[in-house]
């Protein structure tokens, strides 16, 4: 990714930047063997994912609708993106045996206290 001129986000392992004039350009996410990409116009998207395939055999699967068990759903209108792990939460729900178990407010009785002892 530096080859491509990107520096690596201080804030998260797996997000690299591309900056021009002190904005910036392009963000890439990457773990493993997904990639997220984004930018200001397409045509930056466009010509990364150009560079990328002379070293890479990529596939574009278009517009991000799922990544790394989380759900994207995109208001293009009001420039909003949404992010949804329901699935996620129910597979472990599943792993743990508790899928059928009832929600409660308050998972102990309120008239019993903790103690150390």
């Amino acid at each position: 990714m530096t080859k491509l001129g990107f520096t690596h986000a201080m804030a998260n392992d797996y997000l690299y930047i591309l900056w021009k004039y002190g904005k910036i350009i392009l963000m890439v996410l990457i773990y493993v063997d997904n990639m997220a990409i984004t930018g200001k116009g397409i045509s930056g998207i466009t010509l990364f994912k150009w560079n990328l395939s002379k070293d890479f055999e990529i596939t574009d699967l278009g517009e991000l609708k799922f990544i790394l068990g989380i759900l994207v759903t995109q208001d293009h209108f009001n420039h909003l993106i949404f992010l949804n792990q329901s699935t996620y939460i129910i597979q472990v729900l599943i792993r743990f045996g508790i899928l059928d178990t009832k929600p409660v407010s308050t998972p102990l009785a309120i008239k019993y206290g903790l103690s150390i002892s």
